[in-house]
């Protein structure tokens, strides 16, 4: 090293050179930085393999943890439709309460009295099933009520997706500081409190501010928290921390298989708990006795995915100051304004800065028009609401088909995603690596100096993602044309299942995403992967949530009359631009300098 008074070669002395250049040091200190944090990376990486297999963060462990949240998450959907009903009832119509007090409700506790019908009835929705069996109140059956559940559930739904809108792209950035855990120990505390606000209401709802509008809270609650969203966006993250890319798209839709297979478990376990108890709060209190499971299981025994080291440099990255002035300027007060469509702002496009990409310096919009794409998919899947009811007036179905629709679409996808999509990527993997292997047995030993320099990379796994990506949304496309012509309503519940075969759309987007990510950002994307998912989530939240059920809602209200197929056309258009967003996506392919590896 250097001393502080001997000049350089062109005469400056260091002194000077640092006050002339203060970039280049920045830029060094910087590399320094990120070059001990990756010896302290690898360290980590070293000593969690010489862990127990259980103490080591694996895929086995979310699939595990999907199919009890999701099953928790569905326990008690169908009791907390008819415990509305019965609380809308009690406040608003409590004539009905003394027309039949064996069935109602007391005010210290709701037991009710199922007769015994299909379990799918009650499985997916009891109230349904109750208007067909005369034992229960007519109270479910009053016009009056049925409008104050519908507008108690509407509101409750556009509070929560606005809320997880705000929160969810916050907490993806927190899972990358502070890991990815918490996350799921906070979700499940926050269903934890859903349930207890739950039987709260149903025990004092007399007393209570608002009466039954105090369920609002639950919304609140999961909307604070991040809801669904916030929880598969801290799954997707996780396994992108410990997963290769050419094993990313596969575990993701085993995952999401997985907590769809909860989905379909969920409520028909819930009715087992109610037919053998004979008391509606009783999925309620077992509901808060598993999220109390899930909590400690996720913050005390699930190993976490990022090492300290990781953790560390996310946290360095977000707090660096967001702007060099002495004063804010007005861009800085609008950033803060809106401060929730900050996560949207990764999907901008910018400059390539990969210096391994062919195009580095060039603007891409491939991650932009992938996340449109994706979006107008999650915006005609929000009309599945409204062509059940197609299906209810057009073929006159009652509880028990539409459970049979239900559970043919959460099961079908679930089959898909574990065991058709797995095997169907792991063939293709196989057939490539081998035609791969022949090809370059088939090259000489010596080539061009120009090939040696530079040369492009076998294909990769993201071509694969994005092939799956695309054909998913086709499937869709072709479920939404041929659903309209079904004669009978077995033939509908036939081509609805076929949408299962564009189940693999979320996983294979969500791998493509994360590759487009990091050719934009190259090795500091891999600090980002919660940040990414999280914005993904955002984007979910709001074509799902916000933006879908208005639209379709009003859409089917105004067309049921006349042209109730309707839906299904403006789904189909939704589609199909989807299905031309994604044929615009290409994913550069890298360079690999030879003379380097050398």
């Amino acid at each position: 090293m250097t001393s502080s008074s001997s000049p350089d070669v062109d005469g400056e002395t260091p002194t000077s050179q640092q006050n002339a250049d203060p970039p280049r040091v920045a830029d060094n200190a910087t590399e320094n930085a990120s070059r001990v944090s990756e010896d302290a990376n690898e360290e980590a990486r070293k000593a969690r393999e010489a862990l127990p297999f259980w103490k080591r963060p694996a895929a086995w462990w979310l699939m595990a943890l999907a199919l009890l949240s999701a099953t928790l998450l569905t326990l008690t959907v169908a009791a907390q439709v008819e415990l509305s009903t019965q609380l809308v009832c009690r406040v608003d119509r409590p004539e009905f309460q003394l027309a039949s007090n064996a069935n109602f409700m007391t005010p210290n506790q709701i037991p009710l009295a199922l007769p015994s019908f299909n379990m799918m009835k009650s499985a997916l929705n009891i109230r349904d099933a109750a208007l067909m069996t005369s034992g229960l109140p007519p109270c479910s059956s009053d016009p009056t009520v049925q409008a104050a559940v519908a507008k108690l559930s509407t509101v409750a739904t556009i509070t929560g997706g606005v809320l997880t809108f705000l929160t969810v792209g916050w907490w993806g950035s927190f899972s990358d500081r502070h890991g990815r855990r918490r996350i799921f120990g906070i979700t499940a505390i926050g269903q934890l409190m859903c349930s207890l606000n739950i039987i709260l209401v149903a025990n004092y709802v007399q007393v209570l501010p608002g009466n039954y509008w105090f369920l609002l809270v639950d919304s609140i609650i999961l909307g604070a928290v991040g809801g669904t969203a916030n929880e598969m966006a801290a799954m997707m993250a996780y396994l992108s921390d410990i997963v290769p890319p050419e094993e990313r798209s596969r575990l993701f839709g085993v995952v999401l298989g997985f907590f769809l297979a909860g989905i379909g478990i969920g409520p028909l376990l819930g009715s087992l708990v109610i037919r053998t108890t004979q008391n509606l709060l009783s999925v309620f209190f077992l509901a808060a006795t598993l999220r109390v499971l899930q909590a400690c299981l996720a913050l005390f025994a699930l190993p976490e995915s990022l090492t300290k080291a990781q953790m560390q440099r996310a946290l360095a990255t977000h707090q660096e100051i967001p702007h060099r002035g002495d004063e804010p300027t007005a861009l800085w007060w609008f950033k803060q304004l809106f401060f929730f469509l900050k996560p949207l702002s990764i999907f901008l496009p910018s400059n390539i800065v990969n210096e391994n990409s062919l195009k580095v310096g060039k603007r891409d919009w491939n991650l932009t028009i992938l996340l449109l794409g994706y979006g107008l998919m999650f915006l005609a899947a929000s009309s599945l609401i409204d062509q059940l009811l197609y299906a209810l007036i057009t073929f006159g179905w009652d509880a028990e088909y539409l459970g049979y629709c239900l559970s043919s679409i959460g099961l079908g996808r679930a089959f898909f995603l574990c065991l058709i999509l797995p095997s169907v990527i792991h063939l293709i993997k196989n057939k490539a690596a081998k035609d791969y292997k022949r090809n370059s047995e088939r090259e000489p030993l010596l080539s061009d100096q120009d090939t040696l320099l530079t040369r492009y990379i076998p294909p990769k796994a993201y071509i694969l993602d994005l092939t799956i990506a695309r054909l998913s949304v086709l499937m869709d496309a072709v479920t939404f044309a041929i659903l309209p012509w079904a004669p009978t309503g077995i033939i509908f519940l036939v081509f609805i299942s076929l949408g299962s075969l564009g189940a693999g759309l979320a996983p294979a987007v969500n791998s493509v995403a994360l590759e487009l990510y990091s050719r934009k950002l190259g090795k500091n994307a891999t600090l980002e992967s919660g940040k990414l998912f999280g914005a993904m989530s955002v984007v979910q939240a709001l074509f799902t949530n916000v933006l879908g059920p208005p639209l379709y809602g009003f859409l089917y209200a105004a067309t049921v009359a006349t042209h109730p197929k309707t839906i299904f056309f403006v789904a189909l258009g939704n589609t199909t631009l989807s299905c031309a967003l994604l044929a615009c996506v290409r994913v550069t392919p890298e360079i690999e300098d030879v003379e380097d590896v050398a």
